[in-house]
């Protein structure tokens, strides 16, 4: 039973550690938490990929990343679902999608992707609570920057 102990603890390391590298995520602000949600149903919500498609005046709110996901059809749908429930959950009205190559590749030569999405804030779907938000958010930006 000892002699199976290690092993298996090996294994079971090596699995947790690669799991945590496929699919990592991050999110950099650019924006206030918490601004108005005006999306019920995020996998309705709009998916750009060209900012001249956006028709009206609107402003980034954050970015959301997915890294070291593989190129596969399935996954990808998944994880783009996943990045609309993010951006609703953000109040964001819709998102700019790009995808990019890894120089890495998996196990099976193909290379990995990541996934970048903007989350977009149109001006008009902006409430009163919104602007209290923003504005404590660029006073606090400017705060942080006075050292700069």
């Amino acid at each position: 039973m000892r002699k199976l102990f290690l092993p298996l603890i090996s294994i079971f390391i090596f699995g947790a550690c690669t799991a945590n590298l496929i699919g990592t995520t991050d999110y950099i602000p650019m924006g206030p938490d918490g601004l108005s949600v005006q999306v019920e149903n995020p996998a309705s919500m709009p998916v750009f990929i060209y900012l001249t498609d956006i028709k009206e005046p609107w402003a980034p709110i954050g970015m959301y990343r997915i890294k070291n996901l593989p190129d596969d059809d399935k996954v990808i749908k998944a994880e783009i679902l996943k990045i609309k429930k993010a951006a609703a959950a953000k109040g964001a009205n819709a998102i700019i999608l790009g995808q990019f190559s890894d120089d890495a590749a998996a196990s099976d030569g193909k290379p990995y992707l990541t996934l970048a999405a903007y989350f977009v804030k149109y001006a008009s779907q902006i409430t009163e609570e919104d602007k209290v938000k923003i504005q404590e958010y660029a006073e606090l930006e400017k705060l942080r920057n006075a050292d700069k």
